[in-house]
């Protein structure tokens, strides 16, 4: 059999067996080595490919079509450094848990450490940051081995899925010549064979949950939810559990709690602004903590978390993994799922703690709440957030960018009637990547899609606006002058703070538009935001607004509307 023949044998059938598991998305970057896998892809029934020059954007941009659905998608790149920049993308989705599958052409055992050319080394290229690794050697293509190839496949992709997801690599070699002599262009006969996995739901046993409850009832006492992706009945059923010990709900922003039509009399989104006054957080020590999800993204409320000492029981509920605990305050870790463990406690008989409780919260809330709906009050980021969120249709999904984004996220989106789902790369927490996540969050959803981005976030992929023709994203650039969120640190009092720290790149948004040739806004205050924006969600194109802000101004603002609260 001709070599061609055999490396697009042994590539179909590796992708077929991805498809039957589930996968629909293949993004692929350009190169020679991985022809195979490329000719593979486009004969693969029910099988969408997407063209990503730079491999940096498109293992980012693979990253954002598994946060839009529930299979990870396969990027696929050459050999040499070309996957070495799938790395920082590979970081994310270890750290934040998200299933990403990378498939990485290799050349033959006779072309390493010989000085052939874009000849590296492959083997466990990410260490420890991947789930698994999988290589595929030059075998031939005879049923056995392909079988073989088929089965590794579908362990890989279980693998990314299960116990923890993430990213798992597959590295298959090829030798030449990697173009079959001739071949059909027809997509391949549908597969009938049905990989399946089905995974467990963890659940607590039953006297675990009897000494919880009981450790619980009558108690003060507080909920946290972190960044998650829980079923919709997790809300409900969080709900009524806060309802029968009367606590609080501190909801981070990408928790999932704070939009939709739930009941969210319990639901804390102003935690970031009334934990900042020591005396309230000193007298308000809970009892007993109980946290589902990732640590959150306030560093207020973990320094209120954190300031418990060994008296208050804290319990950190996560089916797999690290336990999410930066302030290693944690003493009991529940290995189950949060859904499990909450319809179990609500079947339990609980008891409210005083009323004073839960009201002493309440009324800090109102208080937020009060100065948000007043924009004079608020620092112009406020504004426009409410804008995003007043005028969007329900459903939709909103990327918020890593630094002042986020926080502002958490401080000044204190949520609503209409489900929206909010998302970040949270995981590494950089401002690598952010916007090819959220194109690729767009190519892989019906619902409308924003990104919400800083100036230097959108610089630093400003690569991954090429995707943006493929699909309708609306971008938001908050043009504040570099790393703003310097400027609320120690080093902002520094000699170079604005050349070593803020680092403005000070580029011509409109230009960069027309280059990647997006329609483009520019606008300087939230009233002509707000109309730039109900336009731009008309358009069926994605487009980029860039909101000027006065950094200094900005600045004092925030300051002044947490210092009402900071006592």
């Amino acid at each position: 059999m001709h070599q061609g023949e055999i490396n697009l044998r042994r590539a179909t059938r590796l992708l077929q067996a991805l498809r039957d598991g589930g996968v629909r998305h293949v993004v692929i970057s350009p190169g020679a080595r991985s022809t195979p896998l490329v000719l593979a892809a486009t004969r693969c029934r029910d099988l969408q490919t997407h063209v990503i020059p730079d491999e940096r954007c498109a293992a980012f941009f693979a990253l954002g079509l598994g946060k839009a659905g529930t299979a990870p998608a396969v990027v696929v790149g050459t050999s040499g450094t070309a996957p070495a920049n799938w790395y920082p993308a590979v970081i994310e989705a270890a750290q934040g848990q998200s299933p990403l599958l990378l498939i990485s052409a290799d050349r033959p055992a006779e072309l390493q450490d010989c000085g052939a050319n874009q000849t590296i080394d492959q083997t466990r290229l990410f260490g420890g940051f991947v789930r698994g690794y999988y290589p595929f050697p030059a075998d031939g293509a005879d049923l056995p081995r392909l079988q073989v190839v088929a089965s590794t496949a579908a362990q890989a992709l279980d693998r990314s899925r299960w116990p923890l997801p993430g990213p798992v690599h597959l590295n298959m070699v090829f030798r030449e010549p990697l173009v079959p002599e001739t071949f059909s262009d027809e997509p391949e006969a549908a597969s009938t064979t049905n990989w399946r996995s089905d995974y467990p739901e963890l659940a607590a046993a039953a006297d675990a949950i009897d000494t919880l409850a009981g450790e619980l009832s009558g108690k003060p006492g507080l909920v946290v939810a972190g960044p998650a992706r829980l079923p919709p009945e997790f809300t409900a059923a969080l709900g009524t559990l806060a309802a029968k010990l009367d606590c609080m709900i501190c909801a981070d922003p990408l928790s999932g709690l704070r939009f939709g039509p739930h009941d969210r009399t319990r639901i804390a989104s102003g935690y970031d602004t009334w934990l900042r006054n020591p005396d309230f957080a000193k007298r308000h020590r809970a009892q007993w903590i109980l946290q589902f999800g990732a640590a959150p993204t306030s560093a207020v409320l973990q320094r209120y978390l954190d300031g418990h000492d060994d008296h208050t029981r804290r319990i950190l509920v996560t089916p797999a993994g690290p336990w999410p605990d930066p302030g290693r305050r944690g003493r009991h870790v529940l290995h189950a799922a949060p859904l499990a463990v909450v319809t179990a406690l609500n079947a339990r008989a609980l008891e409210p703690a005083t009323p004073d409780w839960c009201a002493a919260f309440l009324k800090e809330e109102r208080r937020v709440h009060a100065l948000l709906a007043d924009p004079a009050q608020c620092p112009p980021e406020a504004a426009i957030l409410a804008s995003v969120v007043r005028q969007l249709p329900a459903h939709s999904r909103v990327f918020a960018g890593n630094s002042m984004v986020i926080r502002d996220c958490d401080s000044f989106l204190p949520g609503g009637d209409p489900p929206l789902a909010l998302l970040a790369n949270r995981g590494a927490s950089g401002i690598d990547g952010n916007v090819s996540t959220i194109l690729g969050l767009a190519a892989g959803s019906v619902p409308t899609v924003i990104g919400l981005l800083g100036d230097l976030a959108l610089y630093h992929d400003m690569n991954g606006l090429l995707a943006a023709r493929e699909v309708n994203a609306k971008l938001v650039v908050f043009r504040n002058g570099g790393g703003a969120i310097f400027g609320y640190l120690p080093q902002a009092g520094l000699e170079g703070f604005e050349r070593y720290w803020l680092t403005d790149p000070e580029l011509d948004y409109a230009a960069v538009a027309r280059l990647y040739g997006l329609p483009y806004r520019r606008v300087e205050t939230p009233a002509a935001f707000e109309a730039a924006f109900a336009v731009a969600l008309q358009q069926p194109d994605s487009s980029l607004i860039e909101v000027i802000i006065d950094r200094a101004d900005s600045l004092a603002r925030h300051r002044a509307f947490w210092s009402r609260f900071s006592g």
